[in-house]
């Protein structure tokens, strides 16, 4: 079964919630036929075995260290989506970086959970904010707006339910949104391809069929 067939397949299983680590090294091992998903899942295993079973040990020991890094430089290049990439290259985003910690946090029980702010992904754990992206910088309640202001240029308050934790799901559908804005840019049929397979495998989807066919367009 190759990657993306894969992915499909687990992503529709109701245990699909507790596959993170999996599922996002299978999205890009869609892309990348090198990488080993297995690989992936061992060397969180090994991340998780240099921290102590805390919140700040998990970021200072991935982040603060620079063991992992936000990619400042080529913040557009796919590979900061792609799990094995992150891994392997020290660099990602912030979605990519954060399901690091989540996974991290899960193997030692630390209850690490994704915020997905509009425009940049952080990390939430017993009401402490903290972002991967950022060396892991941690923020109380009441600085997350501002530093996500920052962040993103935006202006306008904060809406507080952008601070709920999200889940698998939404991690996933988000991490694909990525890299739709990023191949659809690039005009390369292939990728899309294999990006079209993926976000088919979510029903919430089914209304972009359209648009796969206009990705598609130079092999009809």
């Amino acid at each position: 079964m190759d990657p993306a067939e894969r992915f499909a397949e687990l992503i529709t299983r109701p245990a699909a919630e507790a596959h993170l680590d999996l599922l996002a090294a299978l999205v890009g091992a869609s892309f990348d036929p090198s990488a080993d998903v297995g690989k992936v899942v061992v060397a969180l295993d090994h991340l998780a075995e240099h921290c102590s079973p805390t919140f700040d040990s998990i970021l200072d020991e991935l982040f603060a260290s620079g063991r992992l890094r936000g990619n400042t430089t080529d913040y557009g290049d796919p590979r900061n989506s792609y799990l094995h990439e992150v891994l392997g290259r020290g660099v990602g985003i912030p979605i990519t970086l954060s399901v690091c910690a989540i996974e991290v946090g899960r193997r030692l029980q630390v209850p690490v959970r994704g915020v997905g702010l509009p425009g940049h992904f952080m990390v939430e754990c017993e009401g402490v904010v903290a972002d991967p992206f950022r060396s892991g910088a941690r923020y109380a309640a009441g600085e997350v707006e501002g530093a996500w202001q920052r962040n993103t240029g935006f202006t306008q308050p904060l809406d507080p339910r952008a601070l709920a934790p999200v889940g698998t799901r939404h991690i996933l559908l988000r991490m694909l949104n990525n890299l739709r804005n990023t191949f659809v840019s690039m005009d390369d049929p292939r990728p899309l391809a294999v990006l079209a397979r993926l976000r088919g495998a979510f029903p919430e989807l089914a209304h972009e069929k359209a648009e796969y066919a206009r990705w598609l367009r130079h092999w009809n």
